[in-house]
Formats: C-alpha cells, structure tokens, sequence
C-alpha cells in the first residue's frame, strides 16, 4: 500500500462521468425491476462528486450507451490569410466558429452550418485538421465529456453577419488577435490551421 502522501487525488469529473455511464448503459441494457433500481439510483449518486463545487448540479438521464459528446469547429481563411473568429455574446470572447454537432447532419456539414450560422460566411470543408479530446488541449474541464474536431474550410460565398449567439464576427492576423474564450479555442488551434492552410497535405493531428 503507497503511503498517504504519494496517493494520487481522485479525478471526480472522470468518476463523475464513468458513473453515469455505466447506469445508463444499465438502464438500458438491463431488464429486470430490482437492477433497474439499482441503476437509477446509480444515476443518482452519479452526480454527487459534481456537486462538491456546484451543488445543483445533476446529469441529465441520457438514453443508450454514454458517449463522448462532439464539438465541431471550422478555421476559415480570407485572400490575406487571416482566420474567421467570433465573439461570443454570452461572454465577449472569442472563438472559431462552431458548437455541438447537431442530429442528422454529418461533422463536415455541421461544421458549413456553423459557420454560416454564427458568421454569415458560406464555406466548403476543405480536410480535417484536427480529432482532439478537450481534456487533453488545455483546456478548463466540464463535466462532459468531449472531442473537438477542427476542419478547414474555403470561403465560397456570405458576408460578415451576426446572430444571437455572436456579437462580433471579423477576420484577424496572428499578430492581432483578440482574447480567445478558454472554454472554446485556444492558440495552438490556430497556429495549427495557419501551417494547414498553408501545406494542405499535412497529416490530421489526434490524440
């Protein structure tokens, strides 16, 4: 047994999400009242490490198989090689354009809706740059579990518009950029779709 002080503390967010998933796998896998039970109350419970630091805190009972939920973010160039950003109007910082990948639509065309959506330029995806898990890109954690995908994109039409998600919506060079939201972008995103606007054929970087 270690001693005390070289005992790693508890991920609660990773046990957070890992109870959550295997009661919803039980409840929906399982067929029998007393196991159902059990999992419903594992459901419960799921949320209890959460609520250490947010005390109303609880997951949504979610059907099936826990997966990984998808974020979907497009870098967009003009003719002077500066990229798409937009500034969120919950916060006034900014960001690739992108969010939750909808139902019924694939990541490529999530990521075209997106952008005409927040920016009010049409685009084309050009290649994937990027299949990141956010826990590992430095960003703040969140009690869900996600994977950012980050696609090149070609302008093919729109003008610079917003919505009643974004408050601002511009091109910008790498020496100017505004504050980036730490929950949705960071730096390296960019400098890595600059080198793939540049040298199209580079591999798609993952984790």
């Amino acid at each position: 047994m270690n001693p005390p002080d070289l005992i790693a503390p508890p991920d609660w967010i990773a046990l957070s999400r890992e109870l959550k998933s295997i009661a919803e796998a039980g409840l929906r896998y399982s067929e029998g009242p007393y196991d159902r039970e059990r999992y419903l109350r594992l459901h419960e419970i799921s949320s209890l490490p959460m609520q250490a630091v947010a005390p109303d805190f609880k997951w949504p009972q979610e059907f099936g198989y826990a997966t990984p939920k998808v974020d979907v973010r497009a870098a967009v160039f003009d003719e002077n090689d500066r990229i798409l950003l937009v500034q969120e109007a919950s916060s006034g910082e900014w960001t690739l354009p992108g969010g939750w990948a909808d139902l019924n639509g694939s990541p490529a065309e999530n990521a075209v809706k997106e952008v005409r959506e927040e920016s009010g330029i049409e685009v084309e995806v050009m290649k994937l740059i990027a299949c990141w898990d956010k826990d590992k890109q430095g960003h703040p954690r969140q009690p869900e579990h996600v994977y950012k995908l980050v696609f090149l994109c070609r302008i093919i039409g729109g003008n610079l518009a917003t919505s009643h998600e974004t408050s601002g919506a511009d091109f910008f060079s790498a020496d100017g950029l505004p504050p980036l939201c730490p929950h949705r972008a960071a730096r390296h995103y960019l400098d890595l779709a600059w080198q793939h606007a540049a040298n199209p054929s580079l591999p798609t970087a993952f984790d």
